[in-house]
């Protein structure tokens, strides 16, 4: 009895928390074992753990389930409770298979965050990763056309960009520099590339579809990140019993110890933020309400210093440019055993501006859209989707000048044309579809059948589409299909003004068929081809009414993927193909186009990672000559034959380094990114003396670095 009271007089009660180094999450079920091997306790849901240890010097060791064990040499009694970190071990291999995404469209190519994160050329930032997929037209940094999405041969208009289901304005501020959206809230990013199922409308080129994160209901997750560009912050937190915040901004700074050049006379600007809160009422429903808004301004001399003479330069007019957009997104998300509901609700505001001395135009739309999609499992074999969206828009146009602005095409359309303005468009637009899905063995097929229709064109077209898979084998599948798509025309090409009230919707088939071989369980090989046909492509031309064009594409896409999560993984992609617009070459014809992307994580909070893309140079038209008008004493270009010249082929090299350093309950990550593109390649676009005698390529910048550093708690 003496003894036992001694005994529990020399015992000393050690309490404390197990956590993740560098997140700081709890390690439930970690395992406490003493000098002997006894097990002495483990930490509960929390993470907690309370323990009795003789007093004096004890070793104990500390297991967890996916955790690096650690060792503590303690001096008992402590002072208070412990905290012990522990490094998450590596896990086995895990190899992914992208092809095996269950999707309901024919071809699809998808990143995640991992992707997003790692792929060099990304400067950290997820739509700027478009451009590198198969069928996506590649186009210089800081060219006229840097940002395009032109998919398989279209136009960038003719493709729809989506954010949680609904449309935005835009996704690059200024068309290049960086997409609206933060990397961190990013949860997917997916491009379908023509032939896409009848869920989607309006669009005869193909679909990105971004898909916002949802928060993490158990913890707190913050961060920054700044670079030579730019700077922002976001945070994701558990605010009540099954509510959710997340939250990001961003700003570019460079204007504020930048005050102009000789081509900018107030240095470009932008700003970016997103708003998110979610409610998950059960297992199976999800609601989130989104903001998500975006805002660009700089101000530039209208003429291009180069191309005038010096009396013209002294005369060169500043162009202030303004545009900004805010948006709201209302998602529902019912996932259950036998049914799959989705809803979207948005409202979008956006405004774009530009202001001469004595000219100037403003823009305004503000559009409310919905959309509902909903998948019905009948039975094994038979699964019923149908659904619809519908948007409504109002758009009011006003224009002040004396005179045409063709070079301000891109920024100020209507003080290109050069004819003013004072107007309000309208219409409403929308689709019903009904898709049913048979799985016959190995045989999927999918028949659809679309109705879309618009007031403003006052068009109704059925829209009928089939897909179909077959897996040969495990490891070899066949995939076919193809239908109907149409789009309209914005309500700016059918301006009574500046349009074309007469344009009707632009009618497009199309037709594609792919094969995928899955080589040893993990290395994925696919190739597409795909052809299209389009009658009454809308065409717009600085200073004239737009026209309709007749078009055909078509190509083919070898890729090879291979991946191993967060450890390794790299694409190569071929493109094949042609883009013709009445039998020419098309703005954004590119007859072949190359990429080549990998990515290792070499050693523990190490990665590498390197991108090479190739391809074609863009077409464009050549100027021949000058014609001197002595009445006004100016030069006008005699062009050539509609892009009939070929900028020369393009090649650039990006190479990503970073390194994460883990303390207790945050990581910090320092990456160096760099591009470098040869002297040969480095060719924008062309200008010409202020007589149209002389031609020179303008270069961009051959080797940019890029620092930068992310924190995440």
């Amino acid at each position: 009895m003496i003894l036992l009271l001694m005994g529990a007089a020399w015992a000393a009660t050690v309490s404390g928390t197990v956590r993740e180094r560098g997140t700081g999450d709890p390690v439930v079920g970690a395992t406490l074992v003493d000098a002997a091997g006894q097990t002495v306790g483990s930490s509960g849901p929390r993470g907690e753990f309370k323990i009795t240890l003789p007093e004096g010097e004890v070793s104990l060791q500390v297991l967890g389930l996916n955790h690096l064990p650690a060792t503590l040499q303690l001096e008992l009694p402590t002072d208070g409770p412990l905290r012990v970190y522990l490094e998450r071990a590596p896990g086995d291999p895990e190899v992914v298979v992208e092809s095996r995404r269950k999707s309901p469209h024919l071809t699809q190519r998808v990143l995640d965050r991992e992707g997003v994160e790692k792929t060099p050329g990304a400067h950290d930032d997820p739509i700027r990763l478009i451009q590198s997929m198969p069928g996506v037209a590649m186009t210089p940094e800081y060219g006229p056309s840097a940002g395009a999405i032109a998919i398989r041969g279209a136009a960038p208009s003719e493709s729809k960009v989506l954010l949680d289901g609904i449309e935005l304005p835009y996704l690059y501020h200024f068309q290049q520099y960086a997409s609206i959206l933060h990397t961190r809230l990013l949860d997917e990013l997916a491009v379908y590339p023509s032939t896409f199922g009848p869920s989607y409308g309006d669009a005869v080129g193909g679909v990105a579809a971004v898909s916002t994160r949802r928060p993490d209901p158990s913890r707190l997750h913050a961060g920054f990140d700044i670079n030579a560009i730019m700077g922002g912050a976001f945070i994701q937190a558990p605010v009540a019993e099954g509510w959710a915040l997340s939250a990001s901004a961003r700003r570019s700074y460079a204007d504020l110890y930048e005050s102009g050049n000789d081509q900018y006379t107030s240095w470009p600007a932008f700003w970016d933020y997103l708003a998110r809160v979610d409610r998950r009422s059960s297992s199976d429903d999800q609601l989130s309400l989104t903001a998500v808004g975006a805002g660009d301004a700089y101000g530039r001399y209208a003429g291009d210093a180069a191309a005038l003479d010096p009396v013209q330069q002294a005369e060169n007019p500043a162009f202030s440019n303004q545009r900004a957009f805010h948006s709201g997104i209302l998602d529902w998300a019912h996932d259950g055993s036998d049914a799959t509901l989705r809803s979207a609700l948005g409202v979008v505001w956006d405004q774009r501006s530009g202001d001469l001395p004595g000219a100037g135009e403003a823009r305004e739309e503000l559009s409310v859209e919905g959309r509902q999609s909903s998948a019905l499992l009948l039975s094994d074999r038979f699964t019923l989707a149908l659904g619809g969206d519908l948007r409504a828009s109002r758009l009011e146009r006003r224009a002040v000048t004396d005179r045409s602005w063709p070079e301000l095409q891109s920024e100020a359309p209507m003080l290109a044309r050069g004819l003013p303005v004072n107007e309000v468009l309208q219409r409403i637009r929308g689709g019903v579809f009904v898709e049913p899905r048979f799985t016959l063995g190995r045989l999927d097929l999918r028949t659809g059948l679309r109705g879309q229709a618009d007031s403003a064109t006052r068009s109704l077209l059925p829209e009928p589409r089939v897909a179909l898979r077959y897996a040969l084998t495990d490891a070899l599948g066949l995939r076919a299909g193809g239908g109907r798509y149409s789009q309209v025309p914005t309500l700016d090409d059918l301006s009574p003004v500046t349009g074309d009230a007469s344009l009707g919707p632009i009618d497009s088939w199309q037709a594609a068929g792919g094969v995928d071989l899955l080589v040893s369980g993990r290395w994925e090989l696919s190739l597409d081809g795909w052809a299209r046909s389009l009658q009454g492509a809308v065409l717009s031309t600085p200073g004239e009414a737009p026209l309709a064009q007749d078009g055909r594409a078509w190509g083919t896409e070898l890729v090879s993927r291979y991946r191993v999560r967060d450890r390794f993984f790299s694409w190569v992609g071929l493109t094949l193909g042609r883009s013709l617009r009445d039998g020419e070459p098309f703005a954004y014809d590119q007859p072949w186009a190359l990429t080549v992307v990998a990515s290792w994580d070499f050693r523990p909070h190490w990665n590498l990672g390197l991108r090479y893309r190739a391809a074609a140079g863009l077409p464009y038209t050549p100027v021949e000559g000058g014609l001197y008008d002595g009445d006004n004493d100016v030069y006008t270009p005699i062009l050539g034959d509609p892009f009939s010249a070929r900028l020369p082929t393009y090649q650039k090299v990006d190479v990503h380094l970073a390194r994460a350093f883990e303390f207790r309950r945050w990581t910090l990550d320092a990456y160096l990114e760099t591009w470098w593109v040869p002297k040969a390649a480095n060719n924008l676009y062309p200008v010409y003396s202020y007589d149209f005698t002389e031609q020179a390529l303008v270069s961009g910048p051959g080797f940019v670095p890029l620092i930068g550093l992310r924190a995440v708690l």
